[in-house]
């Protein structure tokens, strides 16, 4: 362990004699006033539980100058023949990756919840500047004081403000304000060589646009500042059940296309009746829907039904127009929709209450011990063409056996991504493409690790088949391969490997991405 450790120690000892920092490596390990203790479990351990990669040590900043003196030391160490390669240095929030994103096998985790996570209302309630840190949950609650929130969101709020705007950031809110990393207006960033720099759309906007959907690559994010609207006291929450797909998303697309009327549209496959009980937990409505779920008469395969979700901001007041009521918005709105009759159903919410739905479903999931276990799920955008056949290609792996989870699908709208940022999207003509999101939960009385194994190795090749024959782009993955990050970002793969150069040269971020080998060699790098 002490041979482990000293190549840490020369890279670091200034930063601990001036730093508020706590660096975790073993008990038995002391260099000056710094104890270097074993790492937490949860640094080698993340949401979806299929990858386990321990650190040799754990930072909890203090500052966004505590991470820059951290970054600034490892990029600047000495390299050569028979030296030690430098520690690479992952950033982790809430521990909600996949596939092992946040853990660095061998290097530093930064556990961004350490850094300071006030959130500020500025700009005379234009905007709120947050930590990177903070929980969109917290950024929820402390804007709602103000009667103000963020327009863009996840549908699940425990994650960080820094995670999620290193990924994209997606909910039903999407079609209408874009991704969250189109809802920023300015970020604090530590680079790779440990830069501390302030950057926007017109101030190191090359820095900017990297880190938003940039995965870690280039620098970590510390502060953020994200635009905010007027907070609706009540959401109108409807569901409506479907039993033919084209219906589905022809009805989504209807939806999507009256942004001023409708702010918020989702779906979900109906598999079976445990999907539809299950999906129900956090709507606070009966749902009479008792579908038959028999043979389809398509080879004998079981009816699968859809259900579309939509909500309207209600900010209506008892001496408002009628007109602008959310009940008349909800009539006119399911008046132009195919659902099944009469299975529409519309409840009033808090606003709170709709955004943190997913809660309620966490705690659930928690009661039957299926949060704490792998989670092997799949993302996909696919092109507008290819989601009837995304979804036949999809059949055969969430039919199967006892699926245990939703499937989200809903429409996206290209336009409302920005392209300078490093986050991908399916290229379409027509500028819609749907979301598959398989978020599945395993038993692991029933679902061992081959059985997991099993399940990663179908996604992979449902994902590779749509991605070559569909044009579809995976969502929140860990590729297994350079060529598969290459395919993955096409045409933007050389800017991604030139900001890669620039603002990490020495490739000591974002190791658990699996983009870039690590290496001391500079000429490898800008190669």
């Amino acid at each position: 362990m002490v041979l482990k450790a000293l190549y840490l120690y020369a890279a670091v000892v200034v930063l601990l004699l001036c730093s508020s920092a706590n660096f975790i490596q073993s008990p038995s390990d002391v260099f000056g006033p710094v104890a270097l203790l074993e790492p937490t479990p949860s640094a080698a351990r993340d949401f979806g539980a299929v990858v386990s990669e321990a650190p040799v040590a754990v930072m909890r900043p203090g500052s966004a100058a505590d991470v820059a003196r951290l970054l600034g030391a490892l990029s600047s160490a000495p390299a050569g023949p028979g030296r030690r390669p430098r520690a690479s240095v992952a950033a982790r929030g809430a521990g909600h990756s996949l596939h092992g994103q946040a853990q660095a096998r061998g290097g530093i985790v930064v556990e961004t919840r350490a850094l300071p996570r006030a959130v500020e209302v500025g700009g005379g309630g234009a905007y709120a500047d947050v930590g990177a840190g903070a929980l969109w949950v917290e950024v929820l609650e402390e804007c709602l004081r103000a009667g103000l929130a963020p327009r863009s969101w996840t549908d699940y709020l425990y994650l960080t403000v820094g995670g999620t705007l290193s990924n994209g950031g997606i909910s039903g809110q999407a079609f209408k304000h874009g991704p969250q990393i189109s809802n920023v207006l300015q970020l604090e960033v530590v680079t790779g060589t440990g830069e501390v720099v302030t950057c926007s759309p017109t101030q190191s906007p090359e820095l900017f646009f990297a880190v938003l959907g940039g995965l870690g690559q280039f620098g970590i994010i510390t502060r953020a500042r994200i635009p905010l609207q007027v907070a609706p006291p009540k959401v109108r929450w409807v569901r409506a059940f479907y039993d033919s797909f084209e219906t589905f998303t022809g009805d989504q697309e209807l939806l999507v296309s009256m942004p001023e009327l409708v702010d918020y549209v989702e779906g979900f496959m109906v598999l079976n009746e445990q999907s539809l009980r299950s999906s129900s937990v956090a709507f606070p409505a009966e749902v009479n829907f008792t579908p038959d779920f028999g043979s389809d008469g398509v080879g004998g395969g079981k009816k699968v039904y859809y259900c579309i979700e939509f909500a309207v901001h209600d900010f209506q007041r008892q001496d408002s127009a009628a007109a602008d009521d959310g009940d008349h918005v909800v009539e006119l709105v399911s008046g132009k929709l195919s659902f099944l009759r009469p299975h529409a159903y519309s409840v009033e919410v808090a606003y709170f209450d709709f955004l943190n739905r997913v809660r309620m479903e966490e705690e659930s999931l928690r009661s039957r011990g299926l949060w704490d276990v792998p989670h092997p799920w799949l993302n996909v955008f696919v092109p507008r063409h290819g989601a009837a056949a995304f979804k036949d290609l999809l059949m055969g792996t969430v039919t199967r056996g006892e699926f245990e989870g939703p499937v989200l699908v809903y429409p996206l709208l290209t336009d409302r991504w920005d392209g300078n940022t490093s986050a991908v999207v399916p290229a379409v003509p027509d500028g819609v493409v749907y979301v598959f999101s398989v978020l599945r939960s395993t038993d692991p009385a029933r679902c061992g690790g081959a059985c997991v194994e099993g399940i990663l190795e179908e996604h992979r090749r449902v994902a590779d088949e749509a991605c070559r024959r569909l044009g579809a782009k995976q969502y929140l993955a860990r590729q297994p391969s350079r060529a598969h990050w290459q395919d993955h970002f096409g045409s933007s793969w050389d800017r991604f490997v030139a900001r890669k150069a620039r603002f990490d040269p020495m490739r000591i971020l974002g190791p658990g991405q699996g983009i870039f080998p690590r290496t001391d060699d500079v000429t490898a790098v800008v190669m």
